[in-house]
């Protein structure tokens, strides 16, 4: 595989694009909701750039619930989440369902603060007959929008579980092994009509990861892989959603915690293997719109069987901390450093970003990215060893 087929399976895997002008609209329902019954109310997004965007919306919504007289917090589900392209000068929509609570009466509005401060009003009404069952009660484009063909089908149900996990990117540096690629993505294990989802309303978060890294000799005789990490792993996710808006204060965005194996599908005494069980939080200082920084400590614990590389917590330690400085629309610096047990040995990884579009000629963005790498085990099957590299190429997820 040569380094043009390579770069051509990266981009076909994750193209990602930042939303950046993009108008949200809330749209309610026509009907009398009834107390205690579900609504089903749809967030529009409108693109009047001349680009198509990709927009993230989040699997849940916190909203207000209010009337002249008292408010009531309610949690709006998403009936799909991840990213949605928004084609130029159009318009997506997703669609979220809230209880009423069930001593709500009248006219009552909904706020949203978040992606974008919004709001739709709805009316309340106790059912004629006291015993039917409330009934649900849609707003007009979930309703009035015509049917999918199969292929969107699949794409809710399979495709659009889909998202980006950790950084993808090519690199490529001048000392062997000159090559160092990343790909990865996560897939959203429950729909949400999951029955599963509704009884433990967390199970929603749940994902399966796989991330695949690999230091490549490409200017050695047949151009051999040295060493590859295959990391699957299964997670459970919360995510506070984006408020752009929002002060610059200190704040927790959301955590991972799950279970990772890592190994190298190497045989004898090349073979390294390592399983762990990990939380990982989200802290930001700074506007989220504007320049901050993002603080994300890794806490990891070693699980099962070390006999391909026992000592492997004297190079890795217990803890991985990254912090990144950057905004979305401008260029980014990210810190990732390791110290092994005994603060004697360790790692530190620079990543500086560059945003860049090729509008006229490929109708593209991604990034340029400059890696620094110092430390021990930049590979798993040299875990124990230093080495210190820099390379250039381009991130299409930093």
């Amino acid at each position: 595989m040569n380094i043009i087929r390579l770069a051509g399976l990266l981009l076909a895997l994750i193209a990602v694009a930042h939303a950046q002008n993009v108008v949200v609209n809330l749209l309610a329902p026509v009907e009398a909701a009834s107390p205690g019954g579900e609504v089903r109310v749809d967030l529009v997004v409108l693109n009047p750039t001349p680009t198509e965007v990709v927009f993230e919306t989040p699997l849940t919504l916190s909203g207000t619930l209010s009337s002249e007289r008292r408010s009531w917090k309610v949690e709006l589900r998403g009936q799909a989440g991840g990213g949605a392209l928004v084609a130029a000068r159009g318009f997506s929509y997703r669609s979220f369902i809230f209880t009423v609570p069930a001593d709500a009466r009248g006219r009552l509005v909904l706020d949203l603060d978040r992606p974008q401060p919004v709001r739709a009003l709805i009316e309340v009404k106790a059912a004629a007959d006291p015993g039917r069952e409330p009934q649900l009660v849609s707003a007009p484009l979930s309703t009035s929008l015509p049917g999918q063909p199969a292929a969107s089908v699949i794409q809710r149900t399979f495709a659009g579980r889909f998202s980006p996990h950790e950084p993808v990117y090519f690199i490529y540096g001048p000392d062997a092994p000159g090559a160092k690629f990343q790909f990865s993505f996560k897939y959203r294990v429950l729909g949400e009509k999951a029955g599963l989802g509704k009884t433990l309303p967390a199970l929603r978060g749940l994902y399966a990861g796989f991330t695949q890294r690999s230091l490549w000799d490409i200017d050695a005789q047949s151009s051999p892989f040295y060493d590859s990490s295959y990391m699957p792993e299964l997670m459970l996710e919360s995510q506070s959603v984006v408020d752009s808006g929002g002060d610059g204060g200190f704040k927790l965005l959301g955590y991972q915690a799950g279970v990772r194996h890592e190994s190298n599908g190497q045989q004898g005494v090349d073979s390294r293997s390592v399983n762990i069980a990990y939380v990982r939080p989200v802290f930001s200082v700074g506007r989220l719109d504007g320049w901050n920084l993002l603080v994300i400590p890794r806490v990891f614990g070693y699980i099962a069987d070390l006999k391909d590389n026992p000592d492997i917590a004297a190079y890795r330690g217990h803890v991985e901390l990254t912090a990144i400085l950057g905004r979305n629309d401008r260029a980014a610096l990210a810190l990732t450093g390791r110290i092994g047990n005994g603060f004697h040995k360790g790692s530190l990884q620079a990543d500086l970003t560059f945003p860049v579009k090729f509008d006229r000629m490929f109708d593209f963005a991604t990034y340029v990215l400059i890696q620094y790498w110092n430390g021990y085990g930049e590979s798993l099957r040299d875990y124990n060893k230093q080495t210190s590299k820099v390379r250039a190429g381009f991130s299409l997820v930093r």
